[in-house]
């Protein structure tokens, strides 16, 4: 993802701030605000600064809720906060008891996986989402790190959850395992420089329940890391943000075939 303007950021942290302030109630654990107290924000902000000029309010929003922008220090000392969708135009400060970035831990291992993909797709692919997206169709790593069988079907997924508003999932997987039992697998990859946080995950298990209901929902996060290592995170489904847990992450790197150990424990951090 291209890095963001350093005064458009700045401008839009300041106009965040402003909505914040705007509704914000001590002891209230969710704020509600929609699009016009954004347009509010965006005309103070551009009142005392008129170099500013915001090309796109529905991004300044987005901005924060997807991650790519960190939360101004002055909002965060009173929470940590969250932005969640509540509808068409509608959204919420919602508080949390623990940061909204997803912890990647720093000591795990790194299990070395012989890279199969095409030369071609490599070449082509790039350095954003969509090229970790491939790499992990063609390496099958969500089979390896899920134990299932797992079939792509569609990625970019945008739709509409009543209640919660437009969501837009990275990509989406149906599973099965040894018994049949069949499962629903929508994926949030992040590159290096961006971050996973909660505020996607949540969409990605809003998303699940409503349009899959009768499916085992099992959410997963990649994060690429700086060495081009992929961080798997299985998240649980919860109703709060807070109730949602990380569940078993494993680090993969891919590499050529003749760096993979043959020594099988060398390569198995678990020790299975």
């Amino acid at each position: 993802m291209p890095k963001q303007n350093p005064e458009l950021e700045r401008n839009r942290a300041l106009v965040i701030e402003h909505v914040f302030k705007a509704v914000y109630q001590p002891g209230v654990a969710e704020l509600p605000f929609t699009l016009k107290e954004i347009e509010k924000g965006i005309a103070a902000i551009t009142a005392v600064n008129p170099d500013y000029v915001e090309g796109n309010k529905y991004d300044v929003r987005y901005a924060f809720a997807s991650g790519r922008q960190e939360m101004p220090a002055s909002i965060d000392r009173l929470g940590p906060w969250m932005i969640g969708s509540r509808g068409k135009g509608k959204y919420a400060f919602v508080k949390l008891a623990t940061p909204v970035r997803v912890q990647i831990p720093a000591d795990l291992a790194t299990i070395l996986l012989p890279d199969a993909t095409p030369q071609i797709v490599l070449e082509y692919a790039g350095s954003d989402e969509q090229g970790t997206l491939a790499k992990l169709r063609y390496n099958r790593l969500l089979d390896i790190y899920l134990q299932l069988a797992c079939y792509h079907l569609q990625n970019h997924w945008k739709t509409f959850v009543k209640g919660k508003g437009q969501h837009e999932i990275d990509d989406l997987y149906v599973g099965l395992n040894t018994t049949g039992k069949q499962y629903i697998i929508p994926v949030e990859a992040k590159c290096c420089g961006d971050h996973l946080n909660k505020t996607q995950v949540v969409q990605m298990i809003d998303f699940a329940q409503t349009k899959y209901p009768k499916l085992i929902i099992r959410p997963v996060g990649v994060q690429e890391m700086p060495d081009g290592s992929l961080v798997f995170v299985e998240f649980t489904p919860g109703k709060h943000p807070d109730e949602i847990k990380i569940k078993e992450p494993r680090r993969y790197k891919l590499v050529p075939m003749r760096e993979v150990p043959m020594d099988v424990q060398q390569n198995d951090p678990v020790g299975k």
